[in-house]
């Protein structure tokens, strides 16, 4: 198994530097992140570097996480390599860590790297930061994995996904620019993103992981019943 899991991850690794656009992607946010830390916060404040934090996690979540397991799984479809894989003995649960494998270590690297890069000031607050974050990347993953699982080409997958990044991308500025948006907001796995980031006040409890936890268990049956039948086939 582990032979097999490491053989599918090493073919991960060719699809990702053959793919120039997918490389964009990976590099795309820390560009972003370092453009504006450079341009908007020249005296090294810690406190404007947590609003930069604010605006370019979701970024980097959405472009650079969510969008890679969309474009492989759709691009395996459509060069039909999927059903080789299944038909080469490869099981359904290896071939997912496989394709999760990169995603979740990109997201770990942005949630710890990007306040270090910025200087971000989270003294106190890193387990409060962690757990909310780590709650929106897992959201990701599974809503891509899921657009993922309906799509059949890399065409249709970045039509089918652009609605979704570019909600996770930018829902938390509009949230600041409208009450209708910020209620909005607060229905969704990026509510406690948003009060942590602009409420003094926020403190994490149990009670607010009840809407992300929602969530998360309704991406993983969807996902069940969406990717079941493509292993199936």
């Amino acid at each position: 198994m582990i032979r097999r899991i490491s053989a599918l991850i090493w073919l991960r690794t060719q699809m990702i530097l053959s793919n120039g656009a997918m490389l964009f992607q990976i590099v795309f946010p820390y560009g972003m992140l370092l453009a504006y830390d450079h341009f908007m916060n020249k005296d090294g404040n810690p406190q404007v570097a947590v609003q930069i934090l604010f605006m370019m996690i979701p970024l980097a979540l959405s472009l650079s996480v969510g969008s890679m397991i969309t474009i492989m799984l759709a691009e395996e479809k459509e060069k039909k390599n999927l059903k080789t894989l299944f038909l080469s003995g490869i099981h359904s649960v290896e071939y997912l860590i496989s394709i999760l494998f990169y995603p979740v270590v990109l997201a770990v690297i942005t949630i710890v790297s990007f306040p270090m890069i910025v200087k971000a000031d989270l003294s106190g607050r890193w387990m409060e930061y962690g757990a909310i974050v780590a709650s929106v990347a897992i959201c990701v993953i599974l809503l891509n994995l899921l657009v993922g699982a309906v799509t059949d080409t890399q065409a249709k997958a970045q039509v089918n996904g652009v609605i979704p990044m570019m909600g996770i991308a930018f829902l938390p500025m509009f949230s600041m620019l409208s009450d209708a948006v910020s209620k909005v907001t607060h229905y969704t796995f990026m509510g406690n993103f948003v009060d942590f980031f602009t409420k003094n006040d926020f403190a994490l409890t149990a009670q607010s992981f009840i809407v992300p936890g929602v969530w998360i268990v309704v991406l993983l049956v969807l996902n069940f019943f969406f990717l079941k039948p493509k292993a199936k086939n």
